[in-house]
């Protein structure tokens, strides 16, 4: 709707004294008391039919009642499920902030020769950028002023989907914590105001969403984390991040020439799992962790539990010795043939003892017997008579 424009149709609320001139009410500017009234006498929407949407009224001369409801402390004003029109999208908040913060980055760009545009359009029509800058990437600049919709076709993957989709790499930036997506997303200061966020001389450093990648080699010392649950140190190479200062100017020039990269489901230790890292970093984080010769080569079926997880194998000396080890081994259970070099110790090939036949001595008695549970005997060899002779 028309962010949160509405048309309160009853009198008696305080909420009806804020219409404008057309007898639309901002929702977003309802005080707490007056969004709470509201919010309570509209708990059953389609039935007192309270809360009706501008955008529909003046646009297409629909009439369809909203739900009005709290959501993780955000005001939330909807349509009921399956009443919302096809051609009913939501209308991006022009507020100065968020215009400022588009002017800032489309000035860096233009200063770059990175052919900025506002409200750039993607070919497909399904993704709209607030400032597009293209180099050798074309990198989609988002300011994200309000929390990600939760519906699959507003949220944060989504609308990255979508512009990857269309060859756009989107940099979410955000100003407050409660904007959280899954995606790298950008944090610096809030509550500025305009002439501070267009003044070229002020830094606006990060305090989040961008990180330095370490390599290192888990041995002994750094056991203690071992993501395979080594305490030793399992000889491999892991990921360690480090919050790196920056500022947001340094990412506006840098991202369309390929010099700062998101990364998506990191496997680093000590960084979350979406956040921005320089070109250095992101590099070895292919090289090391993320490239399929590094991947582990046996599925988790084939791998046996232990009370800390999955096993993760032995020491590298001692899979060497074992594969030695291995070589060398014979399978007793399989007579060698004559004339077989094969290595290591083998069972004798003794032709199988004769039924019926006593099979004692060396050579064999061969007399008629029966059978013991010690092999055939005859009565001069039966178990009892055997041990009384010797």
């Amino acid at each position: 709707m028309l962010n949160n424009q509405v048309i309160v149709t009853d009198a008696s609320l305080r909420a009806y004294a804020r219409r404008n001139d057309r007898g639309v009410v901002d929702a977003a500017g309802l005080t707490s008391g007056e969004w709470e009234e509201l919010r309570g006498r509209n708990a059953n929407s389609t039935k007192v039919q309270l809360v009706q949407c501008a955008k529909c009224w003046e646009l297409y001369v629909d009439v369809q009642w909203l739900k009005t409801y709290n959501l993780a402390g955000t005001r939330v004003v909807s349509h009921q499920s399956g009443e919302s029109r096809p051609d009913h999208d939501y209308e991006p908040v022009e507020t100065p902030e968020h215009l400022a913060w588009n002017e800032r980055a489309f000035i860096i760009g233009e200063a770059e020769g990175y052919n900025p545009r506002k409200e750039a359009w993607a070919p497909n029509m399904k993704t709209r950028a607030d400032v597009l800058l293209t180099g050798t990437l074309t990198i989609a600049y988002e300011h994200q002023h309000s929390p990600f919709s939760a519906s699959g076709r507003y949220s944060a993957p989504e609308r990255t989907r979508l512009a990857a989709a269309v060859g756009r790499t989107a940099m979410w930036h955000a100003t407050t914590d409660k904007v959280r997506g899954q995606v790298p997303i950008l944090r610096t200061d809030g509550g500025l105001p305009p002439k501070v966020i267009l003044n070229p001389n002020y830094r606006h450093e990060f305090r989040g969403g961008i990180y330095r990648i370490e390599i290192y080699t888990c041995t002994v010392r750094e056991g203690h984390e071992c993501p395979n649950g080594k305490f030793s140190g399992c000889g491999k190479p892991h990921a360690r991040g480090q919050v790196t200062a920056g500022q947001l100017d340094d990412v506006l020039r840098g991202a369309p020439i390929g010099a700062y990269m998101p990364v998506v489901d990191a496997k680093v230790l000590r960084a979350p799992r979406f956040f921005w890292t320089d070109m250095a970093s992101y590099g070895q984080y292919l090289a090391y962790i993320a490239s399929p010769a590094v991947t582990e080569t046996s599925t988790p079926a084939d791998t046996k539990w232990t009370r800390k997880g999955r096993r993760g194998g032995h020491s590298r000396a001692k899979e060497v010795q074992l594969e030695a080890m291995r070589a060398e081994a014979t399978d007793l259970s399989i007579p060698r043939q004559r004339g077989s070099s094969a290595p290591g110790l083998t069972a004798p090939a003794l032709p199988p003892p004769a039924p019926g036949i006593c099979d004692t001595g060396r050579p064999r008695c061969g007399k008629p017997a029966r059978f013991y549970p010690a092999g055939w005997r005859c009565d001069n060899h039966r178990p009892s008579s055997y041990w009384r002779t010797r």
